[in-house]
């Protein structure tokens, strides 16, 4: 099985879960963003040439069941899967602990770049003083999710940039 094809089978599921278990599963009144998660892992894992290309294509399928103006989220995901990939580049050592902890960052970091672009792009909805509290809880789900969604990453990028 292709690469291509592993990364479509592995974010159609997440999509899935997205809109069937997280509909109803929250935590503290706020779903994880799986497809965030996705993003982050891809340029963690594959660098700033490929990674934040995986990152559009994420934010492209999840846009299409938001409210917001198509894009939106793609943009965002992109913008923060190279902002990872770039600051990832620079270390000497990726570790399991380094990866949750660029997680929480980078979930929080997009949550609160979606509501600021959203918000530039005409939902000033987006922009609620609570999109802080929101970007916190949904650094730390991604984060306890990390260890659950790791093989399942690396399995879909064909064993590229395998933790260490």
């Amino acid at each position: 099985m292709s690469v291509p094809f592993r990364l479509g089978a592995v974010m159609l599921a997440a999509l899935l879960v997205q809109l069937t278990v997280f509909v109803d599963v929250r935590f503290f009144g706020v779903a994880p963003e799986l497809l965030s998660l996705l993003a982050v892992f891809a340029a963690f894992l594959i660098g700033s040439e490929r990674g934040p290309l995986v990152a559009f294509i994420a934010g492209l399928i999840w846009d299409v069941y938001l409210p917001t103006p198509l894009g939106v989220t793609a943009l965002t995901l992109a913008i923060v899967a190279y902002a990872v990939a770039k600051f990832n580049e620079g270390l000497f050592q990726d570790s399991r602990m380094h990866l949750v902890m660029v997680v929480f960052v980078a979930s929080g970091t997009a949550v609160l770049g979606y509501a600021l672009i959203g918000g530039i792009m005409g939902s000033a909805e987006l922009l609620r003083i609570d999109m802080f509290r929101i970007a916190l809880i949904v650094g730390s789900v991604n984060a306890v999710l990390t260890p659950l969604a790791s093989p399942i990453m690396v399995w879909a990028l064909g064993g590229e940039g395998t933790m260490r």
